[in-house]
């Protein structure tokens, strides 16, 4: 404790170096704790349910197909639920939505179909009631539903008597049977209500095979890996294989296979290796920020020479030295810590501006008790090791030489210039490796952004109604009542088109499937085609601004009975026609041979980056109507007013049809964006506090070369040396460390490169103009930090320097 009272007596002797210091490590330790805050939260953390780490997904992938993760079949989810060992309990769900009527607006409720069997697999149970059973899951049972917390306290006012009553959901009554604790949710916080999966007997029958619209997670046993549960999938496809030989032929072409995966893992494989990188990267600034306060230790250390020499002469030991000093450091590296928790609490409040809620669990992200001791560890691990530099090399001084030279230029002012030189090369080498990674993470952000989507977003409105087939029953009502919306919303002052789909991209929303066709001669042994499946209409075409390249779009003539037609897109065109006339071929789809009439141009389905190699298929609404419908509109004026106007529209044809996902088509494009964006804005502010930290080092240790070497300028231009001379050898000083440090920071960054490689997009990962752009500036900043030094050496009076000597 006398340790501790003494450190702090002595920080506030010197209250300009303590605020400096602390400020510093406060901002490095609190954005290290911000950005692990995410990492731990995405990566680390548990999710909520008990033994979360044995849970997997179990779901089908057909390779040859580009498809790795395809969901799961009914008939598959049964083979493996009863055939697989190692699971110790699983269940099957697709997401859904549901019109919520009552005395309101009508809302949509964003539900999940699952077997009874989820809430055993997650181990959870209902706050109120009770989840659903195996009998509510039965065809013709009694319609039932659990309620989310957030839907129940914000619907139905929290009241407990909701258990037991009937509500409507889309348009048919269903009994609450329970309520899910605070907290609880899956597969997110989005989803609001769950629904029993009911299994028709043709649904389990073998023809069901293929329909792959659900997912499939597993609990492991205890003891069991994935491995072992992917070999019993495999066993049940080789049955299923010799049982099932015309399936057989199309499953070997495609690779087909069960897949178990870690739950985790599978959801946070997108963004796992640029989380690690902007946590490398928030850990180097913290490296620079931490070399900067060691060398003001080191600085100080030398002002504190004879104070520490008369210790040593009155007998402290040498262990008592370090110590005492590194007390002081610990104390400082603390106190930064602290104020760094602040900082860390602001830095999530910001990475929540710049699209946190967009990474998986983003919402989750918060300074819970693992990101406290996270902080703690990181002031006490930066403060043992930056500390105990300083210590050790003011503990060595020699008392008598020390108190003869009161401190000013004894052999411990040139270790702690040789110590502080080495800090700083470290923090221009590590600057330089950030500033590579992010210049050519910019560069390849930017590249992104100038891929064409194959369409024009600007301008377009759009939002989503989901027709419940209870009401729309036939095909005949499903088109009536777009055709009407349709009507209305092409009325509408300043609309230049109005058009419908029931998959949009950027949507998070599609659907594939296989196809056949005549013309498409296929190899033996080779997988049929398959393809993105699309419902649009007439107006879609101009209301998205494709490009038709071939042939015409679909209109009016192409009604219910008209002969079947299709429009196919350039992929398609290139992979089995490329050279061909593509207009008149056929293709074949949902049991009808279909003509195509006409070639669109490429469209990016999820991303700009993404690899345009799946074809997309286009059919008319009329001669395929679905019950999701999302409109798209295109307007001459403000985007923003088309929301209201689609709702208008809806409620003027059905004024129990729910409206929403209402959002402009240029923010879903950016929505897309923003898993590349929030790293690159991340990683371009801590470089630019690396390169601000890194040049405050350089300017630093200088000033204190100066300081130290002030007798021996006044020397040299008392025996004739210019201020020209005097500048160019504090410049010479300064570009000896900043060629070190770039020439380290670039051959670390070489040996690392391929970290980096896998995150760029159109770019390469040892691009030359970038490789030379970033140190080259680097170097330019940290030599212009250098001048001030040089101008104060030449300003050295001779004789002034001579007397103090």
């Amino acid at each position: 404790m006398q340790d501790i009272r003494y450190a702090f007596r002595q920080l506030a002797k010197t209250p300009g170096f303590t605020l400096v210091a602390v400020l510093t490590l406060a901002l490095c330790i609190g954005a290290n704790s911000a950005v692990f805050s995410v990492l731990h939260t995405i990566l680390l953390k548990p999710y909520p349910w008990p033994d979360s780490d044995r849970l997997v997904y179990a779901d089908n992938a057909y390779p040859q197909l580009g498809l790795q993760d395809a969901g799961v079949s009914i008939p598959d989810y049964l083979d493996r639920r009863q055939g697989v060992t190692s699971f110790e309990d699983s269940a099957m769900y697709s997401g859904t939505t549901l019109n919520l009527a009552g005395s309101g607006e009508p809302q949509m409720v964003n539900a999940l179909e699952a077997t009874p069997s989820l809430f055993t697999t997650l181990r959870s149970q209902a706050a109120l009631g009770r989840t659903f059973g195996e009998d509510d899951a039965k065809p013709g049972a009694p319609a039932t539903v659990v309620l989310s917390n957030a839907l129940w306290k914000k619907t139905y006012g929290a009241d407990p008597s909701i258990v037991g009553s009937t509500i409507r959901l889309s348009d048919r009554p269903v009994t609450v049977v329970g309520v899910m604790p605070e907290g609880f949710y899956f597969p997110d916080p989005t989803t609001q209500a769950w629904v029993p999966f009911t299994f028709t007997p043709q649904q389990v029958s073998d023809a069901e095979r293929g329909r792959e619209y659900s997912r499939m997670i597993a609990r492991l046993k205890p003891g069991v890996g994935a491995a072992a549960a992917t070999r019993e999938m495999d066993l049940i496809q080789a049955r299923n294989a010799l049982r099932l030989p015309n399936r057989a032929q199309f499953w070997k072409a495609a690779g087909f296979h069960g897949q178990a995966v870690g739950y985790l893992e599978n959801n946070v494989a997108g963004v796992r290796r640029m989380l690690w990188l902007v946590q490398a990267a928030v850990a180097a600034a913290l490296l620079i920020g931490c070399a900067n306060v060691a060398g003001l230790l080191l600085a100080r250390a030398v002002g504190r020479e004879k104070e520490l020499a008369i210790r040593t002469a009155l007998g402290a030991s040498r262990f008592r030295m370090v110590r005492l000093l590194l007390t002081e450091s610990l104390v400082l590296f603390l106190t930064g810590g602290l104020l760094g928790l602040a900082v860390a609490s602001w830095g999530i409040d910001g990475l929540r501006l710049i699209g946190l809620s967009n990474l998986p669990r983003g919402f989750e992200v918060s300074l819970d008790p693992a990101i406290f001791g996270f902080t703690l560890a990181c002031a006490l691990v930066t403060g043992l090791v930056f500390g105990t530099l300083p210590a050790l090399s003011s503990s060595r001084n020699n008392p008598s030489a020390s108190l003869k030279e009161a401190g000013a230029r004894g052999s411990a002012g040139r270790r702690t210039q040789r110590l502080r030189g080495a800090l700083v090369v470290a923090e221009i080498a590590l600057a330089v490796m950030l500033a590579a990674t992010t210049s050519l993470l910019i560069k390849s952000f930017i590249t992104m952004q100038k891929v064409d989507p194959g369409f024009v977003p600007g301008g377009v409105m759009t939002a989503q109604t989901v027709l419940p087939d209870g009401k729309y029953d036939t095909p005949a009502k499903v088109v009536a009542f777009h055709d009407a919306v349709i009507a209305s919303l092409a009325q509408m002052p300043g609309v230049t088109a109005a058009g419908a789909t029931d998959f949009l991209p950027f949507s998070s929303e599609f659907d594939s499937g296989t196809y056949t066709s005549p013309d498409i001669p296929l190899a033996p042994g080779a997988p049929e085609p398959h393809g993105l499946q699309r419902t649009v209409d007439a107006g879609y075409m101009k209301a998205l601004g494709l490009t038709v390249l071939q042939g015409r779009w679909f209109n009016d003539s192409d009604t219910a009975t008209a002969h079947k037609v299709v429009v196919v897109d350039r992929v398609l065109v290139d992979k089995y026609w490329k050279g061909q006339n593509p207009v008149g071929k056929q293709i074949r789809y949902n049991k009808a041979l279909r003509e195509v009439v006409g070639v669109v141009g490429t469209v990016k389905n999820a991303s700009l980056d993404e690899a345009s190699t799946k074809e997309s298929l286009y059919y008319p609404v009329t001669q395929l109507p679905q019950s999701n419908l999302m409109f798209v509109v295109r307007t001459s004026g403000k985007t923003e007013l088309l929301g209201s106007a689609i709702s208008s529209a809806v409620h003027a044809v059905d004024p129990t049809q729910p409206v929403f996902n209402s959002q402009a088509l240029a923010n879903r494009l950016d929505e897309a964006a923003q898993s590349r964006r929030t790293p690159v804005v991340l990683l371009s502010v801590f470089g630019g506090i690396a390169m601000v930290l890194a040049m405050l080092g350089v300017y630093g240790v200088l000033s204190f070369s100066v300081a130290q070497r002030t007798t021996e300028f006044g020397v040299r231009m008392a025996l004739g040396a210019t201020a020209r001379d005097i500048a160019a050898l504090v410049l010479k000083s300064g570009l000896v460390l900043i060629g070190s440090g770039v020439v380290l920071g670039l051959m670390g960054y070489v040996a690392l490169n391929r970290l980096v490689e896998s995150l760029l997009f159109g770019t390469t990962s040892l691009d030359p103009a970038m490789l030379a752009a970033a140190p080259l500036l680097l170097a330019i900043v940290a030599i212009a930090a250098c001048l001030l030094p040089a101008l104060g050496a030449t300003r050295i009076a001779p004789i002034a320097a001579l007397r103090g000597e």
